[in-house]
């Protein structure tokens, strides 16, 4: 108990500190959304294993969507520190660093959508298992919800590449939407009727 107790003390006082660190970098920022980009990246092989064979036993917190599901969490968590990282920092002139954190956002994007077109891929070996879909659905709509915090962040920050940092939210909103869908209609599918 003492230690739980001690635990919440220090990540209360980490979490409302946070904000009196000093703003990061272009830089900085740019290295942030590598990070995330990285960890999108390293979850493409566990996604194109999927099977119909090893996709259930997520019932048993075995196969690869575990994995997954915890490494989506690892990049809700990442994203979240490089949020709050990202508050307070002035805004970022048009010029190298601008365009910077725009390929390294346009690259984020790229790897994020072929891990989700994968995953989408995927859902359909799956509409007649609905315990499948739960779990996914859900560590994606916390992934959307950083993802859109980031993305209006840089907007904000860095005007000079504000259209193409909306039109790459965008893309990737829309791919995510589909996959959230995806894997919400695994558990909303009508169960089939066998007739005698």
């Amino acid at each position: 108990m003492r230690f739980n107790l001690l635990t919440t003390a220090v990540t209360a006082l980490t979490f409302f500190s946070a904000p009196s660190f000093a703003a990061v970098t272009p830089a900085q920022i740019v290295t942030n959304i590598q990070i995330l980009t990285s960890k999108s990246q390293a979850l493409q092989a566990p996604a194109q294993s999927i099977n119909i064979i090893n996709g259930p036993l997520i019932v048993i917190g075995q196969g690869p969507f575990p994995q997954i599901i915890s490494g989506f969490a690892d990049i809700v968590s990442t994203a979240t520190v490089a949020i709050s990282s990202m508050q307070g920092s002035a805004d970022v002139p048009a010029g190298p660093p601008a365009q910077a954190i725009a390929d390294a956002f346009r690259e984020f994007v790229r790897v994020h959508q072929v891990l989700l077109n994968i995953l989408i891929g995927k859902a359909g070996l799956f509409t007649t298992i609905p315990l499948v879909g739960a779990p996914v659905a859900a560590v994606l709509r916390q992934v959307e919800g950083v993802v859109d915090t980031i993305a209006f962040a840089l907007i904000d920050m860095v005007q000079s590449q504000a259209t193409e940092l909306t039109n790459q939210h965008n893309s990737l909103s829309l791919t995510l939407d589909t996959t959230i869908k995806s894997y919400s209609g695994i558990q909303l599918k009508r169960s089939v009727v066998f007739k005698a």
